[in-house]
Parts: structure tokens; sequence; C-alpha cells
């Protein structure tokens, strides 16, 4: 592809994306001016072609595939899923028992913690592909929750070069839920919180990048109280639905009022009921809403109702050229030249939706500690007062309902 097409192609995205507002970011910087979206894109180098951006993600989950065909295996749409394997939420075991008639076996039992169901792992009966298992499934039991045991990406990437600082601010008894990679809990930047640490793919808590870059942003050296569920591991199956699902459980089981998602990844069945087990019981999902570019598919759990879904923004107030669009998009933040926790010490600079979703976040987690469902619709309403609107007048598919600023969005604590 032509330099001169590849021009063209990111102006015409950026042509359609209304001029944001200014406002202030969750960082120390100053506020944000309305520039010449034309002239700030082409003086950009960074910046990758919408082509490129789309399949940053699909390409990573295409490796993993290729590498690991005897556990993994391709599913409709072009996701993962894991061989032979289908889920199922059930009451208890005998709910099961047309299911093991038909050949089905059961490979996995985990319970959700105070969530009224449990979550089943079935082997495929012999002879059976994936796909027609599963469709069997829903013959046998049409009003059970069945689905593939999908496999879910991180949303946001490291830059090269070290910089300094964490972002988070310092609020007493701040409780907040991370689920995505292992976290270096002994990180310099961590050492103020307490650490509540579980696997949830394999027996092994693995630390990685991605979630303890993440985790800074949650609570660097502000202290209080992280929930962090590794669903990844070391094994090529983590980040499936199955772990999602079960660390979603145990945060039910400690009651914690926030939880961050910077995963993505596609609709799937047990997801969405559980995400909507959490929001009824007054648990505040916030989700990455990923990096495929402004055409792309809504990706899940952003894109669930009730889930906070949030984009990302540069220091300027533009939207990330890679960030999804959609009417699930709800609010924006800092998404790109952000300074987190990086390993195996000192700090490196990431970008991402990835990055946006664990401000906002860490910032609703300082009004609500616990799960309250009285105070989710009032502390979400403050929010969106607070929010500096961007874009097109009003709620958008690209800024949602506005760019988050840290310091409106901490004084929703005092309200609480």
């Amino acid at each position: 592809m032509s330099t001169l097409l590849k021009i063209a192609m990111i102006l015409s995205v950026w042509v359609t994306a209304a001029l944001p507002a200014a406002a202030q970011l969750p960082v120390d910087v100053p506020r944000l001016p309305v520039t010449d979206r034309l002239r700030d894109t082409l003086r950009d180098p960074l910046d990758q072609t919408i082509d490129e951006l789309e399949e940053v993600r699909r390409d990573t989950l295409d490796t993993l595939l290729r590498r690991n065909r005897d556990v993994l295996e391709r599913g409709p749409d072009r996701t993962v899923i894991l061989r032979d394997q289908i889920t199922t939420l059930q009451a208890d075991d005998a709910d099961l028992a047309p299911l093991l008639a038909a050949g089905f076996t059961v490979l996995r039992e985990r319970p959700l913690g105070g969530l009224a169901a449990r979550l089943y792992v079935l082997q495929v009966p012999s002879g059976l592909s994936t796909v027609r298992a599963l469709a069997l499934a829903r013959e046998i039991d049409p009003t059970g929750t069945f689905d593939f045991n999908h496999v879910y990406a991180r949303s946001g990437r490291a830059s090269a070069g070290l910089v300094a600082t964490s972002q988070a601010g310092s609020v007493a008894n701040l409780r907040v839920g991370l689920i995505d990679t292992g976290v270096a809990t002994g990180h310099a930047h961590l050492r103020a919180a307490q650490i509540e640490a579980r696997a949830f793919h394999d027996d092994d808590y693995l630390p990685a990048a991605h979630g303890t870059g993440v985790a800074s942003l949650l609570v660097g050296e502000a202290g209080g109280t992280l929930y962090s569920a590794d669903i990844y591991g070391a094994g090529p199956t983590g980040g499936s639905v199955e772990a999602l699902v079960a660390a979603l459980g145990w945060m039910a089981e400690v009651e914690v009022g926030v939880i961050n998602v910077s995963l993505v990844g596609p609709d799937n069945a047990l997801l969405r009921s559980v995400s909507a087990m959490l929001t009824a019981r007054g648990h505040i999902l916030v989700a990455a809403v990923g990096n495929d570019g402004p055409t792309a598919d809504p990706l899940y759990p952003a894109a669930y109702p009730g889930v906070i879904g949030v984009t990302g923004v540069d220091r300027r107030g533009r939207i990330l050229p890679e960030a999804c669009r959609g009417e699930h998009v709800d609010f924006a933040a800092l998404g790109r030249d952000i300074e987190v926790a990086g390993l195996p010490d000192g700090d490196v600079e990431v970008r991402g939706t990835s990055f946006a979703a664990p401000q906002v976040a860490a910032l609703l987690a300082a009004a609500l500690a616990r799960p309250d469902p009285l105070a989710v619709d009032g502390l979400v309403a403050a929010l969106e007062t607070r929010a500096e609107d961007a874009g097109r007048r009003g709620r958008d598919t690209t800024f949602g309902l506005g760019i988050v600023s840290r310091d409106a969005v901490y004084s929703l604590a005092g309200q609480h």
C-alpha cells in the first residue's frame, strides 16, 4: 500500500470525527485546545493506518492458534475457541443429566462466588465437531446458557522508551477489582497497595506487563486494596471465557464494587449472563472498548448493557485512531503516552483503550467500595455531568458522554 494511500485512509477517518472540546484529562497536562485535526494528524508519525490497526488483535490470536492447534481451533467469525469444549451455566449437577445422556462429559466445574449459578466446561461427544456439539446442547436444553470456550485478548500495548511516575491518586479505603494478567505485586509503584491475588487459568499466578501496567493506574502508589485475577497464566489457553467468568464470580464473592476488564473478545452467552448478574447486584464493570478500529464490530464485555465502555484519547483530546466506535462507548480517558509500571521494574509508556479504562474505574471505585444497586445510577449520572463534552454536542459514538477529568470524578467520593 502506498504512503499516499495510507495518509488518505487516515484523513478519511479523522474528517468524519467531530473536533473535541477543551478538557482536563486525568494527568497533569494543560487544558486541551481545539486543534486543526488534519494538521495534527499529518504531524503524528506514530499513528498507524486503520487497516493495520484493525488486524493487530486478530493477528495475535491467529498466531496463538497456529502454534496451538492441538488445544485451540477456529470458531465462527474468526474467533478462537478451545478445541472440543463448550461451556454452560447451570444451577447444579442435576441439570446436566440430559447432556450427559447425550454423550457430553464434565471436564471442569467452578463455583461462581455469590452468584446463583455454577460454571461447567463440557467435553463434546465423540465424533462431533465443537460447532455441532454446541448446537446439540442448545437443542437439548433450549432455555439453557451455552457457548464456546472463547479466548479473549488484551486491549493495549507498550511503546519503546522509559518514562516515570504513577497515575493513581490518593483515596482512602479504595477497593477495586482487576481481571487481566497477573500483577508484579512487589513493584515499587504498587508497594503501598494491598494486593489479593488469585489465578484462574492454572495454578500459577504469573505477573505480566499488561496487568502490572493496568494495576498501577488503578492503585499506583496511593494504597488501597486491589483484587487481582490472573486469567492468562502461562498456557496457550489463557484468557478463556471459562477463566474470565470464574474471575467475575470471585469479584462477586469478595464484594468489590468496581471491576476493571481491559480485555476484548466476542459476544458470549455466559459472559453476557454473568455481566448482567453483577450489574443487577450493584457492581460497576468498566471495560475497554478495544483497538480494532472505528469500523469494527462491537467488542465485549464493553458492549454489554450496563457495562461502562471506555475509549481513549491523546493528550490533545483527539480520539485514538485504533479505538472502536459505537453506541456502547460511554466515556473517554487518556489512552496514549501513559506512564505505567513496567517489568521487571521502572516505568514504561503505553497506549490503547486498555489503559484508558482503569482511569475511569479507579475514579468510580473511589466512590463505590462495595456493590450498591441504589448508588450506581447516581454515580454514573454524576460522572456524566462532570465529563467534558467532545465531538458532536451531547453523546456520540466516538467520545460517548465526554472526556473524564480525574479531579472532577474524585469529587464523587464525597457524595456517596
